[in-house]
């Protein structure tokens, strides 16, 4: 969890700061695209992520699975042998989200905010699926801090903000184009 003890530092609320902008931002989304299903459907996708997220960041759940799995892996006297597993692991990782990016992308043609918000929420699975990889050398570029700020926790508020300004974009965006005429009538939101 998030101490409060001792003097805060600009990297413990980065993240979670983030997470529960997006949140919001897709509670927002919710309540007023009560109209439209398929846009709900990402939106609920995308906020029980940020909060499943949030969560994470609070209780450090990737890092007591990392821990499970290491401990596992000394266990089986894996340990030592870890690195090739580790780079098909991430290579997996990174083959799954590159797929899920170029199926948002067409999944959501025609709709920018939908594609940042999704392409957002891909990103922040595969951030938390290389930490949870935890490969040495990707570690120490994760870990690098800049201004005071490490780089992943850096990763994890782009992602977040994507997924927040890639909802309230579609979500302001078809409000404006069912103004305009250019919707169907059953797609205008009230």
């Amino acid at each position: 969890m998030i101490s409060i003890a001792g003097s805060p530092n600009l990297t413990q609320f980065i993240a979670p700061t983030a997470y529960i902008f997006a949140f919001v931002s897709c509670l927002f989304a919710w309540v007023r695209d009560s109209r439209a299903p398929r846009r709900r459907q990402l939106v609920a996708v995308l906020a029980a992520l940020e909060a499943v997220l949030l969560l994470d960041v609070a209780f450090h759940g990737r890092w007591r699975l990392h821990d499970l799995l290491e401990n596992v892996a000394k266990a089986s006297n894996l340990y030592a042998e870890r690195a090739g597993r580790q780079h098909v692991a991430l290579g997996i990782v990174g083959s799954v989200g590159a797929a899920g990016i170029g199926l948002a992308l067409v999944l959501f043609r025609g709709r920018p905010g939908s594609s940042l918000a999704a392409c957002g929420g891909i990103l922040s699975l595969c951030c938390w699926c290389v930490e949870v990889i935890s490969l040495h050398s990707v570690d120490t570029l994760l870990y690098r801090s800049m201004n005071g700020v490490m780089v992943v926790r850096l990763a994890w508020a782009v992602c977040s903000l994507m997924v927040g300004f890639g909802i309230l974009w579609d979500t302001f965006a078809v409000r404006v184009r069912a103004r305009s005429g250019k919707l169907p009538v059953e797609a205008r939101p009230a």
